[in-house]
C-alpha cells in the first residue's frame, strides 16, 4: 500500500524532474563528445606521451561518469513512469510501501530495503 501524501508525491516528482533536467544538460553538454554530439578534441602528432596518457585517462573517467549519469537518468525516467501509472512508492518486487525517508534520499528508488538487499546479493553472486 502506497502511503505518500499528495504534497510528498508532488515534492518528489519535482525533485525527479529537476534532477532529470540536470542530467540531460550534463549528458548533452560536458559529455557531448562522449555521446557523439560533438567531435572529441584531437591532440596533434607533436603531443608529449604524458599528455596523451593523461588525456586518455581523463576520457575514460568522463565515459564512466557519463555512463553513471545515463543509468541514473534511466532510473529517474522509470520513477516518473511509475508516478504516471500510480505505482510510485511501492516496491516493484513485493509491492510493500517504500518509506518516504528512503524516497527523499533516492527519489528514483524502486525497491524496499529488504528487496534491494536481496537484489544486490543476487547480483553480487552473478559477477
Amino acid at each position: 500500500m502506497i502511503t505518500l501524501t499528495s504534497s510528498e508525491l508532488m515534492l518528489l516528482q519535482q525533485r525527479l524532474g529537476e534532477r532529470r533536467r540536470e542530467l540531460l544538460a550534463a549528458l548533452h553538454g560536458e559529455y557531448g563528445d562522449v555521446a557523439g554530439a560533438r567531435p572529441p578534441e584531437v591532440l596533434g602528432p607533436e603531443s608529449h606521451p604524458d599528455e596523451t596518457a593523461s588525456r586518455k585517462a581523463g576520457d575514460e573517467l568522463r565515459v564512466a561518469l557519463a555512463r553513471h549519469d545515463f543509468v541514473e537518468l534511466q532510473q529517474i525516467n522509470a520513477a516518473l513512469a511509475r508516478i504516471a501509472a500510480g505505482l510510485y512508492g511501492a516496491c516493484v518486487e513485493c509491492g510493500a510501501a517504500i518509506g518516504y525517508e528512503r524516497l527523499v534520499a533516492a527519489p528514483y528508488t524502486a525497491r524496499c530495503v529488504s528487496c534491494q538487499t536481496a537484489f544486490e546479493k543476487h547480483r553480487a553472486t552473478r559477477q
